[in-house]
């Protein structure tokens, strides 16, 4: 068995390395007799080659991607930053109102308060008159003092 033929049996079976398959190229090639297994290295030869330049535009590519997604990622995020600010000046100043609105209320009161006590003690007091309800209807009452 040439060492060609044991080359070509391991190769079959997966269990050539890396120079072992180069030295079964180099035999292939070097011989003269056209065979199937010199076709397919020649068309794996010819098919592994790749164009001068392609891994700088694949990298190029790649690369401007990344950007466009970064812009996007910067303005998505600007957006959410300007509305989350646009919703907590909103809910301070509504708080601030309404804050505004029951101190108004509160201070209402006490002067209610205030105003009622002070009529209270201004009038004298007055005596209970008896009042005679003569007719009571929805909207008329009939009331003699």
């Amino acid at each position: 068995m040439t060492k060609q033929n044991s080359l070509f049996e391991k190769y079959y079976k997966g269990e050539t390395s890396l120079e072992e398959e180069q030295e079964l190229r180099e035999l292939v090639r070097g011989s003269d007799e056209k065979s199937a297994e010199k076709d397919v290295f020649d068309y794996f030869d010819n098919e592994a080659f790749l164009p001068e330049g392609l891994e700088e535009d694949l990298l190029s590519v790649v690369v401007e991607i990344q950007k466009q997604k970064k812009s996007i990622r910067i303005r998505l995020y600007s957006a959410i930053s300007a509305a989350a600010v646009i919703l907590i000046v909103l809910a301070v100043f509504l708080d601030a109102r309404k804050t505004k609105k029951t101190q108004m209320a509160d201070n209402f009161f006490v002067m209610e308060q205030a105003l009622f006590q002070v009529s209270e003690s201004l009038q004298p007091p007055q005596e209970p008159e008896e009042m005679l309800v003569l007719w009571v209807d929805d909207e008329v009452e009939i009331i003699i003092n």
